[in-house]
């Protein structure tokens, strides 16, 4: 499940009461969060841009925290490039 998937017949797994110990298993419990917060958000009627808008502001203000703001302008200006050359093309879903 992500969020370009269809949300039918996915179910979000509760949390795990023990915190993850590596990087990977962080990365893999955040992932299932996040989609479980696209799918839920979904559902109830909120439009695709204003969770994307609402998810990519999140993590812009996360990078800042961590990396300041060169980095994280570097990092978008790539992500920028990406888009443009079709990296991340997905088909349109209304919503």
């Amino acid at each position: 499940m992500n969020a370009f998937a269809s949300p039918n017949g996915f179910t979000a797994a509760p949390a795990p009461t023990s915190a993850p110990s590596g990087d990977e298993e962080i990365r893999t419990r955040l992932f299932d969060q996040f989609n479980a917060f696209w799918v839920n958000a979904a559902r109830e009627g909120v439009p695709y841009d204003m969770i994307g808008t609402m998810s990519v502001t999140a993590a812009i203000y996360g990078l800042l925290a961590k990396h300041g703001i060169g980095t994280t302008a570097e990092f978008l200006e790539g992500m920028a490039n990406d888009v443009r050359t079709g990296m991340f093309a997905v088909p349109p879903r209304p919503n």
